[in-house]
C-alpha cells in the first residue's frame, strides 16, 4: 500500500505527505518540505486543518486501500481505532 497523500486546500494549495498515523477523527501526515507533522481532524464527514481549512485528502495511487494493509511501520500510538477505510 502506498501511504502518500495528496492534500488539497480550498484555495488550490496541494500539498504532498505520507501517512504518519489514522485513528479515531483525527490523522497525522508528514508534509513534503516540512519538519513538523501535521494533524487534521474529521468534523462532519470533512477533514479540517489545524487552521480550520477544509481539505480534501486522496492517496497517490489508484484503488481503495484497506486499513489492514497499513504497514507495520505506521505509527498508532494515542488513535484508539481507524475510521475509514480510505480517506475522503
Amino acid at each position: 500500500m502506498n501511504s502518500m497523500l495528496r492534500i488539497r486546500y480550498g484555495n488550490g494549495t496541494v500539498l504532498q505527505g505520507i501517512l504518519l498515523a489514522l485513528g479515531d477523527q483525527k490523522i497525522r501526515v508528514a508534509i513534503k518540505g516540512s519538519d513538523d507533522v501535521v494533524e487534521y481532524r474529521l468534523v462532519s464527514q470533512r477533514w479540517i486543518s489545524d487552521d480550520c481549512e477544509v481539505v480534501a485528502m486522496e492517496f497517490e495511487e489508484e484503488g481503495e486501500p484497506s486499513v489492514e494493509a497499513l504497514p507495520d511501520s505506521m505509527v498508532l500510538s494515542g488513535f484508539d481505532r481507524p475510521v475509514a477505510r480510505h480517506i475522503m
